[in-house]
């Protein structure tokens, strides 16, 4: 078999999908953990509308599927979707705890502007998202990748209803930065 080719098969392993993807949520639980104050912020949805609720629910379901499901496929390890996957998954952990590190360091009635924050107004998010793709990539899983774009779809809605709230909660400032910062990276808006 090509080993360049986009396969999945289910064995449930210890060398499986669900070592990146079960590092990304514990990267957020350790966080949460050592530094307290910033993870009541973080987890604080007290301003959801009923359509956050909605997409809250979806990204949630969406994510338990995933790493559920990432048991039981396997990575495809020697293979160049391994190294691609692992090199992505490098990059998104570093830019998780560098984003992480941002947001528990800025008090709770500021907008998180330092470090990371000055490139991105998402960068958890976008880097989340970035290693399930490498997980996708690494395990070259197709069913992983089908999951993956609805919870990004879904982590987006969220997304738009956090930069509402902060524009409430922060008022110009916030909108002096959204004007200067990127939603997540690239060109900077108009």
């Amino acid at each position: 078999m090509n080993e360049l080719q986009f396969y999945t098969t289910f064995k449930l392993g210890w060398l499986n999908a669900w070592i990146p993807l079960f590092t990304l949520v514990l990267i957020q639980f350790v966080y949460m953990f050592l530094f307290k104050e910033g993870g009541k912020r973080a987890v604080d949805t007290s301003w959801y509308t009923p359509k956050d609720k909605r997409y809250a629910t979806i990204s949630t379901i969406l994510q338990w599927t995933i790493l559920i499901l990432s048991l039981f496929i396997p990575l495809k390890v020697g293979t160049a979707w391994f190294l691609v996957g692992c090199l992505l998954f490098a990059f998104a952990m570093a830019g998780m705890i560098a984003a992480f590190h941002a947001y528990v360091k800025t008090p709770r009635d500021k907008p998180v502007r330092r470090g990371i924050y000055r490139h991105s107004r998402n960068p958890m998010y976008f880097f989340f998202t970035v290693g399930v793709v490498a997980a996708c990539i690494a395990s070259a899983s197709l069913w992983l990748l089908i999951l993956a774009v609805p919870f990004i779809l879904a982590t987006h809605g969220i997304i738009l209803g956090e930069e509402r709230y902060c524009e409430e909660a922060y008022g110009q400032g916030y909108l002096e930065y959204k004007k200067r910062t990127a939603r997540y990276f690239g060109r900077r808006p108009k």
